[in-house]
C-alpha cells in the first residue's frame, strides 16, 4: 500500500453532483444528502441532514432518539465510496462495488435528530484494491464519530452471483 502524504490538486466543486450517480445506495439506506468539499486524491466532505422522521427515530430510543452508531459509520462508508468513485471518473464506476472491510471508530457524542451532520473522509493509504481513510462525523464543533475505515474495491461480477 502507498501512503498518501502530499496534496494531489486543487478542490473541485461537487456541491451540484447527485450522490446517486456515484454510489448504488437508495432510500431508505442512502445516508448522505449531498457533497461539499472534494480535494482529489485527498478528502471529501459530505452532509447528512438528520431528520425527525428518519426510520430509526421511533425505536432507537423512543424517549431519547439517538442515531444508531452503525448508521453513522455507514454514512461515512458511503462518503468513502463516493470519494473513490470520484477518483475513478475515467472508469465505469457501476462495474465496481465499494465494500466496508474494517472499522476502528469511537463515538464520543450521540447524533440526535435535527442536526446537519458533516462527514469527512481523508485518504490515509491506498492500493488498487484497498483504501484506508481517517473519518470524522460532526456538527458544529461537536465530534460524534471519529476513527478509521478500510474500504475495498470489488468487481461487481465477483460479488454478485450471475
Amino acid at each position: 500500500m502507498l501512503s498518501v502524504t502530499s496534496a494531489q490538486s486543487a478542490a473541485i466543486d461537487v456541491s451540484d453532483l447527485d450522490v446517486k450517480t456515484l454510489i448504488p445506495h437508495r432510500d431508505p439506506f442512502l445516508l448522505i444528502d449531498g457533497l461539499e468539499d472534494y480535494q482529489p486524491g485527498e478528502s471529501l466532505t459530505a452532509v447528512k441532514l438528520v431528520r425527525e422522521d428518519e426510520f430509526w427515530v421511533a425505536g432507537h430510543f423512543p424517549e431519547f432518539p439517538v442515531m444508531p452508531g452503525v448508521l453513522v459509520v455507514e454514512a461515512l462508508a458511503q462518503t468513502c465510496a463516493a470519494f473513490m468513485a470520484l477518483g475513478q471518473a475515467q472508469k465505469d464506476v457501476r462495474s465496481d462495488l465499494y465494500v466496508l472491510l474494517k472499522t476502528n471508530v469511537r463515538y464520543p457524542k450521540p447524533v440526535l435528530p435535527g442536526v446537519r451532520l458533516q462527514l469527512t473522509v481523508q485518504l490515509d493509504m491506498a492500493s488498487d484494491a484497498l483504501h484506508v481513510f481517517k473519518v470524522k462525523a460532526f456538527h458544529g464543533k461537536t465530534v460524534c464519530v471519529r476513527g478509521e475505515l478500510a474500504v475495498g474495491i470489488a468487481p461487481r461480477e465477483k460479488v454478485i452471483p450471475a
